[in-house]
């Protein structure tokens, strides 16, 4: 078979794949329509909102209430508006203030004012491969120092594509159980196998790993920073790894680029192992302010991951206002190291006043701080922090940490100032003493160093 008809049965596969499912959904519910007690595909919603209840007991209105709620549309800058007042924000991922930052405005604008808003509508292989998104590509190769780039229109399909089209059949990916959820899709739609182990337990991932024959490709598939902790993937240690027993090492650095390294090329500049690391995967949802995905690695995958993966195939285009605004936030992120600077005071002073008195927080190195609580404490503290004090941080609660714990995960950023990081630390202070914070994130900490973790995190 010519590579032209490989490449049409590769960009066809998604679709043909998607009608037989749906043909033999439709077979099996013909079948089934006949008995009263039979179950029904939406049980599973009662019994999802059904545990949730059991969880959040006599918070369970109020915890709710915390989720879905309406923000201005410019929801990133240190102050915000919310029914008429002003809080203080610190709960998104503008990391490096680029969101609003008059150059990125404007060169989104100059295209809308000539082109609109969503072209080119058109998926990037058909007709909607622009100028703009081959410069963007050019850019971030050189950015990450790798042979080539490839920018989706989401993060998600970037990350979970990439592993989804690079694990076959006869092959193995390993994933670090705090991965986010992309990556862990990514690995459950593979045609390999896929394996998890503890949060960075190098000792359960050799194990599985010396299992794995030398010879059978393999992947290590792991974030540089992780997004509800903070702490990061020991990726020098990855890599003796990877090159002991012959594996690929993939990093999603969505919350580690722009924020770690001298120049902020992220975890693995950090780490002085950039040239080791085989695919850089990223986000352009945090540090850049702006929207999409990116994959940089050996030009032949990329070639390879342009035909195959459904998540760059079958989708439209990254708009141009948004390429055009990534490029120039791309060049900021270079040329601004204040911003870089500015942000690591503002987390300085968050993390020693945090420590000083009393709360356990980890060992955070990228720009998430999390104080992890039992139970439903945090709940009650974000809800405190923002009716008593015009604060906002966010509540982040099952399943995206582990049943029975909860967090209040703060996300300062480079516009926020010292000053601002004080109040915010007095704060919590105050909340603990009306919540039992301290005395919760105190018991949460052992939960956290329990070998029981990693098996909820499953």
């Amino acid at each position: 078979m010519d590579f032209c008809k490989k490449v049409a049965l590769c960009a066809g596969f998604a679709n043909s794949f998607a009608v037989i499912k749906l043909e033999k959904c439709s077979m099996s519910i013909d079948r089934g329509t006949s008995g009263n007690s039979m179950a029904d595909l939406y049980d599973k919603c009662d019994k999802f909102w059904d545990r949730i209840r059991k969880l959040m007991g006599e918070h369970f209105e109020v915890g709710v209430a915390t989720f879905f709620r309406e923000f201005p549309v410019v929801n990133c800058l240190p102050e915000v508006v919310i029914n008429g007042e002003t809080h203080l924000q610190v709960a998104t991922n503008d990391y490096l203030g680029l969101a609003t930052h008059p150059d990125v405005v404007r060169a989104a604008t100059e295209v809308v004012e000539t082109a609109g808003v969503g072209t080119p509508l058109g998926a990037r292989p058909l007709t909607g491969n622009t100028s703009m998104h081959l410069e963007l590509e050019a850019k971030l190769a050189a950015f990450r120092r790798t042979e080539g780039a490839l920018v989706f229109n989401l993060g998600l399909g970037a990350m979970t594509g990439t592993v989804a089209c690079m694990v076959d059949r006869g092959e193995k990916v390993f994933v670090d159980k705090y991965a986010h959820g992309c990556i862990s899709d990514g690995a459950k739609l593979c045609k390999g196998e896929a394996y998890w182990f503890g949060h960075n337990d190098l000792e359960e991932l050799e194990d599985q790993l010396r299992k794995c024959p030398l010879d059978q490709p393999k992947m290590i598939a792991v974030d540089g920073v992780y997004g509800m902790t903070g702490d990061l993937a020991p990726l020098d240690k990855l890599v003796e790894l990877k090159h002991k027993y012959k594996a690929r090492l993939f990093v999603d650095d969505a919350h580690g680029t722009g924020i770690l390294g001298e120049h902020g090329r992220g975890t693995p500049e950090f780490f002085g192992v950039e040239d080791e690391i085989d695919l850089h995967g990223g986000t352009f949802a945090k540090s850049f302010g702006t929207f999409g995905g990116y994959l940089c690695g050996p030009q032949k995958v990329l070639d390879y991951i342009k035909f195959v993966s459904p998540g760059f195939v079958l989708t439209k285009a990254l708009p141009g206002c948004i390429t055009n605004a990534t490029i120039k936030s791309l060049e900021l992120m270079q040329s601004m190291p204040e911003r870089r600077v500015q942000l690591w005071k503002n987390l300085t002073v968050l993390r020693d006043g945090l420590s000083a008195a009393g709360f356990n927080i980890g060992e955070p190195q990228g720009a998430v701080t999390s104080i992890f609580t039992r139970g439903m404490t945090a709940l009650a503290a974000v809800k405190l922090l923002e009716t008593k004090h015009k604060i906002i941080v966010n509540n982040v609660m099952y399943p995206a940490v582990p049943y029975g714990t909860s967090i209040i995960r703060i996300t300062a950023s480079a516009l926020h100032t010292t000053d601002q990081m004080q109040r915010l630390v007095d704060a919590i202070v105050d909340v603990s003493q009306e919540t039992g914070l301290l005395a919760s994130n105190e018991a949460a900490s052992l939960k956290a160093n329990s070998p029981m973790l990693n098996e909820e995190l499953s």
